[in-house]
This record gives structure tokens, sequence and C-alpha cells, in this order.
């Protein structure tokens, strides 16, 4: 900095330090609650292009990362390159320009996602419609705690806690999206909010710079200028990007992880990165409330025994706060060393572009590379054992190798010895090993408690064998998508394929007879699909009204099991977004529905919903509703607007139906909404099973369905069926739109026991 620059502003006003504090510390709190804010109302907007898939979520988040890691690079270079008083100049202009892209929406051309190179096509959807503004506010954070280091202020010497107000305006976005926003206000006019906030946001901005420029000490905030900031060494900064990698990866891979299971919406996705920013906010405070010090003592002690439990599956909602828990520990740990490795704050931006780099790198490798190297969610755990490795090695200050960790080692060749030995045990002799390895493990993690690095072998150890021996009984086939993990196994020793979705059964099928031969007559449909159940009531029911069904829309292909309810002449048509699950379908390794149920049936790619609307008007008796991912039904699939768009593609009797079994949701009330929006009944089959007769040695299961007829004639058999009733509360819950959804409100109906039926 001259010294004519410093004498400049020596002359100028000075400003009171706590009115500083104030301005600069709600400016970053405003700048990243518009940040997070436009995270998920965005990908939200993006999801329905996609099927409701979660991976929408994983690549938002890479998404959003890069654009920061560009926004923090800028920031570098403005403060490298150009004086205070230019920066300010050159960023309000920056932010000024952003306005041309609002208010926020998809951006024309962007409508259709291609068959292939999903990932891509969604990347550059986000950017065409949101980066140029989210490019701007992820900057505030490194530049605004720039400006305020050179300010003179007493504390500009160590800007960081700043970082903090910034965390706590993205833990607070996190949380009022899907308790505040979501449940209460549509699309558009969260739109328009977010639109005149960031206006204001450009002012505040502005006056920060003001601010700076003016400089409460001149002279203070030359000499901190001025001052040589200390050598970083490359160690320094490949630990700041390890220590950044690991989180950022596990924040993709719990997300992933959870939402698949439960459902693919903003509640789900905003809770671990909520947590995720929750650590940055902790750590990063000059006092923060939960010392790392505490953390550390406690990893070995309570977080790596947990570890074992949460290498399952989340298929129970009380599994979810475990997993949060241990990847919020974990995440505290690596965060809590990233900040005792922080540089002066001469280096500040630097340190927060390498930290932003680390993020960047951790997310594409949970939500690209990834899927592209496993065949299941293995990056999940994996990276819970990198977090220890990584804890575990940047505190090492004695030897590296230890006794310890010699011991831990040799747990490793014997773990590939049992995986070897065991390949072809019974499942009570390969349950005896699995719980006999997770007590030694445990025993073992107890006493290495205060050696991460050791605890991480541990925990390989246990992933091996649990990713083995656990596969009771190994799956014929496994494959990963940009849509999930697929699955198909061998059941009732080995005469039944089951397919499975994440952890959820989507179809099954007997491929031998008793005596182990291979059936090569027509398949009867089994499943949720076998004709004693509700899919072969409702479809009886109707031709017994005389619906000929000759052109059906089924979304949702599955193992193919409905094309076996079709009669000769008719046309059955599947919808499917997957093709891993066309492939699958069509193998007849696996299944023969398709091949073997009359003519196979055409096959049409893509999100269900958004090729459905191709389709000429009045052109089908029948649409299924019959799409999940994992045990996720897309929420677009059941909105207002969509029901609109079926019953334009009915003939004037026909029929649409929704599959609605769920574990977690209450989704008979979203369909009751968006019937009676419309002025129609719905119709749902009982769930008592002794209307229905589901055979568990053919591993039949009990749908739960929906039905709504363009026409009362259209489904007037069901009338006189005790096994079929319409809802009779008075009220609805509020339906469902493109614009809005409560997914909380489902989840809470469900496990509270509401429906819309008073019996």
């Amino acid at each position: 900095m001259s010294s004519v620059e410093v004498t400049k502003r020596s002359e100028l006003p000075m400003v009171r330090p706590e009115v500083a504090i104030a301005v600069f510390g709600a400016t970053l709190f405003s700048s990243a609650l518009l940040m997070f804010l436009i995270q998920p109302m965005f990908a939200k907007m993006a999801l329905p292009r996609l099927g409701g898939t979660a991976a929408v979520w994983s690549l938002a988040l890479v998404f959003f990362q890069g654009v920061l890691l560009l926004g923090y690079g800028y920031a570098h270079i403005l403060v490298k390159a150009f004086s205070l008083r230019t920066g300010v100049i050159i960023h309000v202009l920056v932010m000024a320009s952003a306005v041309i892209s609002l208010p926020i929406s998809i951006s024309a051309g962007w409508e259709i996602p291609p068959e292939q190179g999903e990932a891509f096509w969604l990347m550059g959807l986000f950017a065409a419609s949101v980066g140029l503004p989210f490019f701007a506010i992820s900057a505030n954070a490194p530049l605004l705690q720039s400006w305020f280091s050179r300010s003179g202020h007493a504390q500009s010497h160590d800007p960081y806690f700043l970082y903090g107000a910034s965390n706590a305006g993205s833990f607070a976005a996190l949380l009022a999206y899907p308790l505040a926003v979501e449940p209460f206000l549509g699309l558009l006019p969260q739109t328009h909010l977010w639109s005149a906030a960031y206006i204001l946001l450009v002012v505040m901005v502005g006056s920060c710079g003001f601010l700076a420029a003016v400089a409460l000490n001149a002279t203070a905030g030359a000499a901190s200028a001025e001052a040589p900031a200390a050598k970083v060494t490359w160690v320094q900064r490949l630990v700041w990007v390890m220590l950044s990698f690991v989180p950022s990866g596990l924040l993709v891979g719990t997300t992933a992880h959870i939402a698949t299971d439960l459902v693919s919406a903003p509640f789900m996705w905003v809770v671990p990165l909520a947590i995720y920013l929750l650590t940055f906010v902790i750590t990063f405070q000059t006092k923060p409330w939960i010392g790392h010090g505490f953390v550390i003592d406690r990893l070995g002690v309570v977080i790596a025994p947990l570890c074992l439990f949460v290498l399952s599956p989340a298929t129970q909602l009380w599994l979810v706060p475990l997993h949060l828990l241990v990847v919020f520990t974990l995440m505290m740990a690596c965060h809590g060393e990233l900040v005792r490795f922080r540089p002066a704050a001469g280096k500040l931006t630097e340190f927060f572009f390498l930290m932003s780099l680390g993020g960047v790198l951790g997310g594409m490798f949970a939500s690209l590379a990834a899927p592209n190297i496993f065949d299941s969610v293995l990056e999940y755990p994996l990276l819970m054992i990198a977090a220890f490795v990584a804890v575990g090695l940047v505190r090492e200050t004695g030897a590296l190798v230890t006794r310890r960790l010699l011991l831990a080692l040799a747990m490793l060749p014997v773990a590939l010895g049992i995986v070897w030995l065991t390949g072809d045990a019974g499942a009570e002799a390969k349950n005896t090993i699995l719980i006999s390895w997770l007590l030694v493990s445990l025993a073992l993690l107890l006493i290495l408690s205060r050696e991460p690095l050791a605890q991480g072998v541990v925990l390989v150890s246990v992933m091996m064998i649990y990713g083995t021996v656990s596969k009771i009984p190994a799956p014929i086939a496994q494959s990963r998508s940009f849509y999930g993990v697929l699955s198909v196994y061998p059941a009732l020793d080995g005469r039944y394929h089951l397919l499975a979705h994440g952890t959820t059964k989507h179809g099954s099928q007997l491929r031998k007879d008793e005596n182990g031969l291979r059936i090569t007559t027509n398949p009867e449909p089994q499943s949720y699909y076998y004709s004693n159940g509700p899919f072969g009531s409702l479809i009886r029911h109707l031709r017994d009204g005389g619906s000929r069904l000759e052109r059906v829309a089924i979304i949702g292909l599955g193992t193919g099991a409905m094309a076996c309810h079709a009669l000769p002449g008719e046309t059955w048509a599947f919808y499917e977004i997957d093709p891993e699950v066309v492939r699958i379908a069509q193998d007849p390794e696996y299944f023969t529905y398709l091949r073997d149920c009359g003519n196979e049936p055409p096959i049409v790619m893509g999100d269900g919903r958004l090729r459905l609307q191709q389709a000429a008007p009045e052109s089908f008796d029948l649409i299924v509703l019959d799409a999940f991912s994992s045990d996720s039904v897309p929420a677009h699939l059941m909105t207002v607007e969509a029901l609109d768009m079926y019953l334009s593609k009915l003939k004037p009797d026909g029929v649409v139906v929704f599959h609605i079994s769920n574990r977690f949701m209450e989704l008979a009330s979203v369909i009751e909404g968006a019937a009676r929006a419309r002025g129609l009944k719905a119709w749902y089959n009982a769930l008592d099973l002794k209307y229905w007769n589901p055979d568990p040695s053919k591993l039949d299961l009990r749908p739960h369905l929906a039905i709504i007829g363009k026409s009362p004639m259209a489904v007037r058999g069901l009338a006189t069926d005790e096994a079929w009733h319409r809802a009779t509360a008075d009220e609805a819950t509020t339906p469902w739109t493109d614009d809005y959804s409560n997914v909380i409100g489902a989840i809470w109906r469900m496990y509270s026991g509401q429906n819309p039926f008073d019996r």
C-alpha cells in the first residue's frame, strides 16, 4: 500500500468500531443466508427434470462448491492484484451485473434432459440459470474478511471470527428453508423474495467496501496491511486441502445414503448440509461452544464404535440420527484441525481458496467419480475411515508407526483370509463370523482410543468383513447408475430373483421349480403385482366395467411384471428414466416378464411425466404411476399440475393409478388433496390382509394404491367392493403443486398415524 493512499485514508472520517463489526457481520450473515437459500430452492426446481433422484442434490452440491471455488479464486485475485478501493468498485459492479439473471428460473432451452450424460447436462442447467448470481455472492466471505483485515479495526489481525457469522447465516438458511419457507411459500414467491433480498445485499456489500476504504485507523490499517505474512509451506497447503476434502465428501456421501432410502426432497438434503455448516460455525469461533480437545478425546471412545453400526443402511428412521451424529463429530474433528492450521490474515484468501479446492475435490469424488468406480455407495464408509486417517496423520507428533498401529494392520490379512474362506459358508456361519468380528473390533477400537490412524485401519477390516460376509445372500448382479444402486438377489433357495433399488424391493419372479429346473412357461406377476392383489383387483374391475385397456402407460418399469396383466392386442408402454433398470428387466438371466408376457412392450426412456406430456391428448385408457427411487416416490409425479396432465392424456372413461406404498410418508392425503382440488374422487385399497391373498412363499407384497377416474363411471365397480373405499374426512391436506410441497407434513402424518380416512 502506498504512502499516498495511507495519507488519504487517515484524512477520511472515522467510523465507530462497533458499527463496522455490525455492518460486516450483518452483510456476511445475509450473504450466506441468500447463498444457501438458493441451493435447495433451485435444486427443487431442477428435481422434476431428472425423475426426482437424490443424485440431483449431490450434483447440485458439487456445482455450488465449484462455483464457490471460482468465487474464492476471484476474491484472491482482487485482493492481490488491486487496491482496496478498486477491488470494492469491481466487486460491486460484478454483483450489480448479476441482477440480469433475476428472478431465478429454469433457463430457456434446458427444459428436457438428454437420455445420456445427465450429470453434465445438470451442471449446464445450474450454470445457465443461477451461475452468475451465485458466483457474485460466493466471493463475499473471503473478500469481506480481507477488507475487514485492512480496515485498521482492533480485531483486524484475526478476522476469522467473521467466518462464523457467515456460516451462521448459511446454517440459518438451511433450517429456515424446510421449516419456514418450503411449507408456506411456493417457488414463485420464493424467487421474487430472493431477488429483492439480493438487490439489498448489493447495497450492503457496497457499504462494507465504503467502511473499509475510509478506515477506522489508517495508521494501524497500513501497518496491518504492510506487515509481512509468515511463509506457508506446501505441506500446510496439502493439509488444508486434505482436511477440507474429507468432510465435503462425507457430506455428499451421507446425503446420498440417507435421501435415497427416505425421500429426495430439500428437507432431507439440507439436514446433512446444515450439520456440515454448523461445524464451521463452531470451530471458527474465537471461543468454540465445543472445544476441539473435547471432540478429539471422544473420537475414539464414542464415534469409532458407533461407526460399526452406521455401516448398515439407513432403512429405519431411528438410524438417521446415529449417522448424523457420527458424521457431525468426524466433520468437527477435521474442521477443528483446519482451524489449528489456519494462517495469518495476510494469507486468508489463499487459505479459503485451497479450503474450497479441497471441498470441490471431495464433492467430485463422492458424486462423480465414486458412482463410476463402485457398484454400491462404498464411498460413504471409505470417507468415514479417511476422516480417522486424516486426523491421525495431522496430529501425529512422534513416530508414525507404533505398536498399536501394527496391531491394527495385522487385522487386515486376517480379514482377507476370513473373506476368502467363508465364501461358501451358510447364513448362520456368516452371521456368527460377522458378530464375532464386530465384537473384536469394538474391543480394539476402545483400546486404540488415542490413535485415530490405527482406528481407521480397524474400520477398514470391519468394512471388508461387512461388505462380503454380511451380504446374505450375495447379489447375482449389482450395478450403479446416476439414479442409484440396483441389485438382483436370489431368494428362497435361489428359486426366485428379487430386484432391489437401494434397500427397497421393486419386484420378484419365480425362475426355478421345486426341483431346481428353469421355468419356461409364461410367468405370473408377483411382488406387488400378483393377480389376487390390489393391482389385479383394479384391472378386473376396469375390464368388467367395459374398459378395453387398449393403450396403457406405466411410469416405472421395475421388473416389467405389469406387462403380464395385458391381453393380446393391447399396447402397454413403460416409461423408465434409468437405463440400468431397462437392461436388467430385459436380461432373461434375471427376469423374463417383458419377453414372455405377450409381445415385448415399448419402453420410452426419460422422466415419465415429461415424456408422457408429449403423447397425444386422450390417448390412454389407463395411466399407472409406479416410479420409485428406493423407497422415495418422486414428489413431482403427485402434484395437481401432474394430475391435470394425466387427465388430459386419458380417454373420457380413463383411470389414473398412483402406487403410494411407503415406509416413511403418508401419501394418501396428498392424492386426496389433488383429487379434491379438481372436484374428483379418489379410491384406495384397504390395507387389511383379509381382503387380499398375498402368498409369502411367492414373495408377494401388499401395495397401497390410489385411484382417480376421469369420470365417476370409470371406477364404478370399486363402489361395490369392500376392499376399496374413499376418504371420509371432511377436509384434505393442502394439495401439492409444482410450486409447493410439504414433505415434513407427510412424514409427520405417517408417524403420528394421521390419514384422510375416518375409519
